[in-house]
């Protein structure tokens, strides 16, 4: 019961005018950004960060997590009107309900995702309302090893999961733990890699991400030549709604894709994208009907939709409670939490429980809202696609300059940006991730931070990390991951050899 009343204290913060007009606001913002191929959660918190500056900490995070939650809402709109997914976790909505749109169920689709990501996001809510307190009392007893080694397993298992190749998202992670290290040393004051002035502080986490998410995306498609062919919309209201036997039809894949977004969304590194391609496989193992998949399958459109909302709730789990970010959208999001003076991990319901616990339900209203907008609002997000389709490089440009200009009101930070979009660019086209890279650089300061505090603890000795019972515990679960994950992508790879050799 502790747990409600904490919400309940929550929404006594969050239930004023100007936060539920900022909650409200924030879900429509992440759901245009969410609908716009190519830019996901990521681009979507990185170019509403530099909004919050001027806001206090509540109002501040109820606005990107409520871009977050309200990304994850829109990506399936494009994905399902035009084949072109908003992020990648809507890569398998387009695979159903795309067909359905062929098929003259375009309508149907859209209400059927907007209530199952409903559904997910509440689920995933729930879980975040009772485990998380649970987790955090525990997580008291962790010190500066435990820290570290979670930092550590934080970053091999994004690593390992990103992209399909291991060594490009090892080349990217080193690539960000050497970004990291620009500036002067945290603990001894030794200047590294500052070839300039402004480099003493270090390069802005923010001129990064926006650069890598939002101008980097921006060239990709300029090259591609990307552009949205909506035409216009005819749909009526009513045909947004599903009937008893559609709904009867999601419910069971509903319910499984939130649990499985759950669940997935809290180990670090795995995410919503593949939370949804697991859910898919699922439906369709147990389908009784599995021809019907990327035919227009209600229940192969249902669930992931469920997983991917899910997923969100699910990994703000760990980074409240452990300071671990499991995706690129809550590296961003621990890098706004540091930036409002915040200190991320065990501590932080104790010491800003009130903050926390607000912004839990701000997501709580932001689901309430982002349903209501995704159902009655549909047609009119197609028509705003439409009305900026020609000028859509222009506007993101744009906000990423002044974006990366307002940081410290100097063009230094707007010249970041543009390398790091170039950067951002080159790794998108050669099919690099960037999830590792901005989870490098967001966690190796910590983590060297923490190791440093370890040897220092076990005076210069490194058997401090297994020691401590619970070190050894961490330390055991990480090379379990690694050797686990290296041996399933080599045996993988062997069936697909022999599966050849055979043809």
């Amino acid at each position: 019961m502790e747990a409600i009343s904490n919400l309940m204290m929550g929404f006594g913060e969050v239930l004023t005018p100007y936060n539920i007009a900022i909650i409200f606001a924030a879900g429509l913002i992440g759901t245009v950004v969410g609908a716009l191929p190519g830019l996901g959660p990521s681009a979507g918190i990185a170019l509403m960060l530099p909004l919050t500056f001027g806001m206090n900490q509540v109002s501040g995070l109820c606005l990107l997590t409520g871009v977050y939650m309200g990304t994850m809402y829109g990506g399936r709109i494009t994905a399902i009107l035009i084949n072109a997914p908003g992020d990648a976790p809507a890569i398998v909505t387009a695979l159903e309900g795309y067909p359905m749109m062929k098929q003259g169920r375009g309508p149907l689709a859209l209400g059927i995702s907007a209530i199952a990501s409903f559904i997910g996001g509440l689920f995933g809510l729930a879980v975040l309302i009772f485990l998380a307190p649970l987790i955090a009392s525990y997580a008291i007893y962790l010190g500066a090893p435990e820290y570290f080694l979670l930092m550590a397993i934080g970053l091999a298992t994004v690593m390992l999961l990103a992209g399909s190749s291991m060594l490009k998202a090892l080349f990217v992670t080193c690539l960000g733990v050497l970004v990291s290290t620009f500036g002067s040393d945290y603990v001894s004051g030794q200047i590294r890699f500052a070839f300039v002035p402004e480099m003493i502080e270090g390069i802005d986490f923010v001129a990064i991400i926006i650069g890598l998410y939002g101008l980097g995306e921006v060239l990709y498609n300029l090259e591609k030549k990307l552009k949205l062919n909506l035409g216009k919309p005819s749909f009526r209201m009513k045909e947004f709604i599903p009937g008893r036997a559609d709904l009867s039809e999601a419910s069971g894949p509903t319910i499984r894709g939130s649990i499985l977004g759950t669940v997935i969304g809290i180990v670090p590194g795995a995410g919503a994208t593949v939370a949804t391609f697991l859910d898919y496989a699922l439906e369709k193992k147990l389908s009784r009907t599995p021809e019907k998949f990327g035919n227009g399958s209600i229940p192969g459109l249902a669930g992931p939709e469920a997983t991917n909302n899910a997923a969100v709730p699910g990994s703000l789990i760990p980074l409240l409670t452990l300071g671990i970010p499991g995706s690129g959208g809550t590296a961003i999001m621990l890098g706004a939490l540091i930036m409002f003076g915040m200190q991320p991990g065990p501590l932080l319901m104790t010491n800003s429980g009130d903050i926390v616990w607000a912004m839990i339900a701000g997501l709580v209203l932001a689901n309430f809202f982002l349903l209501l907008s995704n159902v009655l609002l549909i047609p009119v997000f197609v028509n705003l696609l439409r009305a900026i389709q020609n000028n859509l490089a222009n506007v993101v440009i744009a906000l990423c300059v002044v974006g990366a200009f307002s940081l410290s009101y100097s063009p230094f930070n707007i010249w970041i940006m543009l390398i790091f979009g170039v950067l951002g660019y080159l790794l998108k086209k050669n099919d690099y991730p960037t999830a590792p890279f901005i989870l490098a650089v967001v966690l190796t300061p910590l983590a060297e931070n923490y190791f440093r505090q370890s040897v220092m603890l076990g005076q210069g000795s490194a058997m401090i990390f297994i020691e401590r019972p619970i070190s050894l515990i961490i330390l055991s679960l990480m090379i379990l991951i690694v050797v686990g994950t290296v041996f399933g992508r080599l045996r993988a790879r062997s069936m697909r050899d022999m599966t050849s050799a055979d043809e």
